[in-house]
This record gives C-alpha cells, structure tokens and sequence, in this order.
C-alpha cells in the first residue's frame, strides 16, 4: 500500500506539471519571454515526477538504493551532531570590573573592584515632531 502512495503522489506531481504547460501555452498569447520560463518550470515538474516515479518503481523491486540523484547531489548525507552549547549562568554586565594589581601573583593578588565607566548616549531629536 506504500507503495500505491508513491505512485500516486508521483502522478500527482506530473499532472501539475502537465497543467503547467497548459498555463504556458495561455502564456504564450500575452508575453513570449514569460511563457519560456514558464514552459521551462513547467518540463522541469514533469521531467522530477517522472524521476520521482522510476525511483517508487525501483524501491517496489527492492533496488538498494534507487535514488541515484540523492547519491550523486548528497542531498541527505548524514551530518554531525554540533556539541551543545552551554551557556554561562550569568552574563556580566559590566559594572564591575576585576582588575589584578600588576606586581603580585595568583591567589596571594588582591583583587581591586572598579566600577564601569558610564556609557553616554547621544540621541538626536526628529525635526518631525515640530509643528
């Protein structure tokens, strides 16, 4: 039964592209540039479901692997999994800064707390808004 959908999703994907170029041909009376590439878009729906088909055809008799153009594209190659990323549990926002005295080592170092410099913003004012 698996199979029957195979072919009749593939059907499907033919028969639009069959009335794709029936669009086409309507096309062809307006705009010749336009009824190129729509008759291109449209052969190429065709000529992918009949692809389509061959490949439902060939894994019905059990070919091992009847998708030929995912094996020469590597559409579906298998990827590594990305490490996943841990995330501190806070972010620092900068108030204030450690800062190490220069001279002194590791842990005998004391550690002098400064505060973050202020951040100015310049906002300038919209003309609009004048009446």
């Amino acid at each position: 039964m698996e199979y029957v959908m195979g072919y009749l999703s593939a059907l499907i994907v033919i028969a639009v592209g069959l009335l794709g170029i029936i669009l086409a041909l309507i096309v062809l009376e307006v705009s010749k540039p336009k009824f190129a590439v729509a008759l291109i878009l449209s052969l190429l729906i065709v000529g992918l479901g009949g692809y389509y088909y061959y490949v439902v055809g060939q894994a019905e008799q059990g070919v091992a692997n009847p998708n030929v153009l995912n094996s020469i594209l590597k559409v579906s190659a298998e990827t590594s999994i990305p490490p996943s990323v841990i995330l501190p549990s806070s972010i620092p926002t900068g108030e204030m800064i450690p800062s190490v005295l220069r001279g002194q080592s590791g842990s005998q170092g004391t550690v002098k707390k400064q505060s973050a410099p202020p951040v100015k913003i310049k906002v300038k004012e919209s003309k609009s808004m004048e009446r």
